[in-house]
């Protein structure tokens, strides 16, 4: 899975300012534990991964996964737009890790050891200039020297800076309805063309098809 989808993914297209009063110090520590994150992928680190990730990105994983699984086309549907770009990618790549069970922290422990991205992506993303507001940061995410368009956000968690997914998730599904607007598209034909986009292959109907379902198919026959 491209790193676009695995964190969410994404974001918005413009970069916050960054306030005056923010300490020096704080875009530095969260650059660092943005480097540090995408080295925890790189190596399936999943416990490294899980320190780097905020408090609520485990329940939201955790709910992406169950409407990736579960999710009949009506109740995907009336998810944010964010939300349903991370439930039709996980759809769409199928990955294995999904079907297993767990705690919320199992989950992404699972998502993390199970490589959500190759390393030769990981490698070509870089963090942009980092804006600090009180307690979160966000910046936007470069893909070999150029800008994505994405974002990755963060919030300060007992002092240190983490990956918040679920801030993430609602940035790229800010992205995808400034897309489907200045494109007088529909938010899911500009998420079926990201998705063509990082797998080079076109989405089928089994984007809007419960993975569940899809499985037990599978196994009667």
């Amino acid at each position: 899975m491209r790193i676009g989808f695995a964190i969410g993914l994404s974001l918005v297209l413009a970069l916050l300012e960054t306030p005056a009063h923010a300490r020096p110090s704080d875009a530095a520590q969260v650059r660092q534990s943005f480097a540090r994150f995408v080295a925890a992928l790189g190596a399936r680190e999943a416990d490294a991964g899980l320190r780097l990730l905020s408090v609520a990105s485990l329940p939201e994983w955790q709910r992406d996964r169950e409407l990736a699984l579960h999710g009949t086309r009506a109740e995907v549907a009336a998810q944010s737009a964010g939300r349903r770009l991370v439930v039709m990618a996980l759809r769409h790549h199928a990955p294995k890790f999904l079907r297993r069970d767990g705690s919320p922290r199992e989950l992404v422990g699972y998502a993390l050891g199970a490589g959500m991205a190759d390393r030769d992506s990981l490698a070509a993303i870089e963090l942009g200039d980092v804006a600090v507001q009180g307690e979160r940061a966000g910046g936007q995410l470069f893909a070999s020297g150029l800008p994505s368009g994405f974002r990755a956000d963060f919030v300060r968690e007992d002092g240190a800076w983490k990956l918040d997914l679920g801030a993430t998730l609602e940035a790229a599904g800010r992205v995808v309805t400034r897309a489907a607007k200045a494109a007088d598209s529909s938010e899911d034909s500009v998420i079926a063309g990201l998705l063509m986009l990082s797998s080079g292959e076109r989405p089928t109907s089994r984007i809007w098809e419960p993975m569940a379902k899809e499985g037990a198919a599978d196994a009667a026959q």
